[in-house]
């Protein structure tokens, strides 16, 4: 679940909660042992559910905050009173929102509105329940990068949190969240072949003509997916290259190929024409 995705269910469970207070919290004895802070959100309202990149925050109004990161995969539903579910995506598809049935799996969080409405999250993600003030000081969060999709950053932003990264190409490092935080591949090799930038270039070795190229690539890759699972834009090739090897460029024509960032990495689709690097790229296999 990348970052768009994750800022799209952000703004559904504000939308679903604002208004509100959270009356019960429910937590399975068998399945998870509560916490004392988890557990004394009850009559609470919620000030802001938002996103930092793969990260979810609900800051409530006592000075109390729960961070949910998808580990494994989760669900978010909201249970009507009436008790017709409506399923948040849980990983990363092209389609909207759709109401679905039950989920199988046995919730982990269930948590009752004061207008008798559910919130209810199943799965096993990572989940931390932190005082407010504290929460940016947790080693979970202290070294994340910006969220592109938070705020602007400049060339000059782009160029300092590049040479943060110690991974040696470009492919790898947009994929560091102490650099940037919520790009996951999908994203990557989109905005690596908007930029017109070959995958494995070295990080390091971008000049300012390629590094805007990524900055506006990035801004509008990920705003573009970000209205996708809001539902507001309906694309029918919401990707260019990513999981597309064989297939023409949309630009060129040319075979989209894929490769392995390095022996143990992710794999990285692109068009070898519009992506052709200005000097010579870091042997694949090296990535």
């Amino acid at each position: 679940m990348d970052g768009p995705q994750v800022k799209a269910l952000a703004h559904r469970l504000s939308v679903a909660v604002w208004g509100h207070r959270v009356d019960r919290i429910d937590v399975p004895v068998d399945r998870w042992q509560a916490n004392v802070l988890l557990k004394h959100c009850a009559g609470h309202h919620v000030l802001r559910i938002y996103s930092h990149g793969c990260w979810l925050i609900w800051n409530f109004e006592h000075g109390v905050s729960w961070l949910c990161y998808p580990v494994r995969r989760w669900s978010w539903e909201i249970v009507q009173a009436g008790g017709a579910f409506i399923r948040e995506p849980t990983a990363w598809t092209p389609g909207p929102t759709a109401v679905a049935a039950r989920p199988r799996s046995r919730p982990l969080i269930r948590s009752q509105l004061d207008d008798g409405r559910e919130i209810v999250l199943s799965g096993r993600p990572l989940f931390l329940t932190l005082l407010t003030p504290d929460l940016w000081r947790h080693p979970h969060l202290a070294d994340l990068g910006p969220d592109p999709l938070a705020q602007e950053l400049s060339v000059a932003d782009w160029r300092f949190r590049l040479r943060l990264s110690e991974k040696p190409t470009i492919a790898r490092a947009l994929l560091d969240q102490r650099v940037l935080a919520g790009i996951g591949n999908p994203w990557k090799c989109e905005i690596l072949h908007a930029a017109g930038v070959h995958p494995a270039t070295r990080a390091i070795a971008l000049h300012s003509r390629q590094i805007q190229q990524l900055a506006t690539a990035a801004q509008a890759c990920l705003t573009r997916a970000y209205r996708h699972y809001l539902g507001d834009l309906q694309e029918g090739r919401l990707c260019a290259v990513y999981d597309r090897a064989g297939e023409p460029c949309p630009t060129c024509g040319t075979a989209i190929i894929v490769d392995r960032c390095g022996r143990d990495g992710h794999w990285t689709w692109y068009c070898p024409k519009c992506q052709r690097p200005d000097t010579q790229a870091l042997l694949f296999d090296n990535w």
